[in-house]
């Protein structure tokens, strides 16, 4: 017998030897992570690369929005939603698509007026709200067997340029201060309603 190797041989121990390959770098390490993930539960079983939400708007008492995205257990969305208010929420109606969660007690918590979620509840319910609504408020779709939905996309652009135009007018009025306070309604209402007709 002899210790020397061909050339076959040579090639094949060099190979058996080599780094496994890295992933792609522009991918970070999902490579590796589905890997792992494949190799922990089974050939059959496909892991969840995107977690199930529902889309949510919130409007802030300065006409603010931001997009949200609300977990789907009816426990967990009541959790978040508490914790994004501040309090006790309770849920409003004024599209049959969407539902408006606010605090349930605003006013004596003297939490400040939300006029855009004002206006967008006027513009939505055809009519001008006798009463304010106050803090932030979470829009979301309808409830469907105690969890919410998802907000249509038609809805969620309408709140948004609501908001966007709601904001737009109290800079406007930091310049143009309204003669009254009823007068400052009607003008957000026009300015907002023209947002929902147009979107």
């Amino acid at each position: 017998m002899t210790d020397q190797m061909g050339p076959d041989d040579a090639r094949r121990a060099e190979k058996e030897h080599q780094d496994p390959p890295h992933p792609d770098p522009w991918r970070g390490s999902t490579q590796h992570k589905r890997h792992q993930t494949q190799t922990d539960t089974g050939p059959l079983t496909q892991p969840d690369r995107y977690p199930a939400s529902v889309c949510a708007l919130r409007i802030d008492p300065d006409a603010t929005s931001s997009r949200l995205d609300l977990p789907t257990d009816q426990a967990a969305q009541h959790n978040v939603l508490r914790s994004l208010i501040g309090g006790s929420t309770d849920r409003a109606v004024y599209h049959r698509h969407a539902l408006l969660h606010l605090h349930g007690n605003g006013a004596g918590m003297r939490l400040p007026v939300n006029p855009a979620a004002w206006a967008l509840a006027c513009s939505w319910r055809g009519l001008d709200l006798p009463y304010r609504l106050y803090g932030p408020v979470i829009v979301t779709g309808p409830d469907t067997s105690g969890t919410v939905e998802d907000l249509k996309d038609r809805l969620l652009a309408q709140a948004e340029e609501v908001a966007r135009r709601a904001k737009e007018l109290r800079l406007e009025w930091s310049a143009r201060p309204p003669v009254s306070e009823p007068a400052a309604r009607q003008e957000l209402l026009a300015y907002t309603r023209r947002a929902i007709h147009h979107t």
